[in-house]
């Protein structure tokens, strides 16, 4: 019980960090977010380039626009 305890919430703090590119208004400040989380070392800046490109949230506003993900109709 201790180790799934100790599990669910190494899981939880580890999603707190995580960001996604909803939570940024442009794309340039989702880049500095993910440079300096990854410059760093610190998780949850790879949620943010998908694509694996380098480029973080093409999709916002000032980002290149390309591999966004479809809308649903």
């Amino acid at each position: 019980m201790k180790y799934i305890t100790f599990i669910l919430l190494a899981l939880i703090s580890v999603q707190s960090y995580a960001k996604k590119c909803a939570d940024f208004t442009t794309q340039q400040e989702a880049q500095s977010w993910y440079e300096k989380r990854k410059k760093s070392g610190q998780t949850g800046w790879k949620s943010l380039d998908r694509d694996g490109d380098g480029q973080a949230c093409d999709c916002l506003p000032g980002g290149n626009g390309k591999k966004c993900p479809k809308k649903k109709k």
